[in-house]
């Protein structure tokens, strides 16, 4: 993994999206070792401009996110359909989301007059959705990839070469698996007192979740990238 391959992902919006997130979590888990209040408060600043900066980003979403949705239409080439089904709910939250965040983002700012407290919790509900979705999707898949991998060592062909794609795709599937379960343990802490688990999670706690799942995801990001340059 080298500075080059580095660089070029950062020319990418999700690889800086991916970066910005990986510090502000950082910063937050780093909130653990501090030796003062001073720095602590300085620590839960710059997280919070990473993030902020990641809010301003996402503002440019709407399009893609449409655009999106119209190629990919009602799934009729997707084959299985539970996929097709929980990727279509998926593109409605995701289209959803926008400009609620957005609204948040405004209210937040003091550019409209809004409960900024009710939209941030829809926004939030709306995250922890697409995350559940996104891991249905790939606990699925994950399936599917274990079934093919048995049905390969069954047959008696020379299957050496298939085996070890698919043994591949599997593992990556099976971290964003582990990636989204951390992402849903730490988001659900953003919502109101009384809410599951909200509130009850440190800002180091969270750090450590996020942090956690923002390398994992750079991992698997960077490593695609890698094979794709090779190929």
């Amino acid at each position: 993994m080298t500075i080059a391959l580095i660089s070029e992902y950062l020319e990418t919006h999700q690889g800086r999206d991916k970066f910005l997130r990986t510090l502000s979590y950082m910063a937050k888990f780093a909130t653990l070792g501090t030796s003062s209040n001073e720095t602590e408060k300085k620590l839960k600043i710059f997280s919070s401009q990473m993030s902020e900066c990641r809010m301003i980003l996402r503002l440019l979403d709407d399009i893609p996110t449409i655009h999106y949705a119209m190629k990919y239409g009602w799934g009729k080439e997707e084959p299985d359909r539970l996929i097709r089904c929980v990727e279509l709910m998926q593109i409605l939250v995701d289209i959803m989301f926008g400009p609620v965040e957005h609204t948040f983002w405004a209210g937040k700012h003091k550019l409209i007059k809004i409960d900024t407290e009710a939209w941030n919790n829809a926004s939030t509900w709306f995250w922890i959705t697409s995350l559940q979705l996104s891991l249905l999707k790939s606990l699925r898949k994950l399936k599917q990839f274990s079934n093919y991998k048995t049905h390969l060592s069954k047959t008696n062909c020379n299957t050496r070469i298939a085996l070890k794609t698919v043994s591949r795709q599997r593992w990556n599937e099976l971290l964003t698996c582990i990636r989204l379960v951390l992402d849903i343990s730490y988001a659900v802490s953003y919502l109101p007192s009384g809410t599951f688990w909200g509130g009850q999670l440190k800002t180091w706690q969270v750090g450590a979740l996020g942090t956690l799942s923002s390398l994992i995801g750079l991992y698997q990001a960077l490593s695609k990238q890698a094979k794709h340059k090779s190929s």
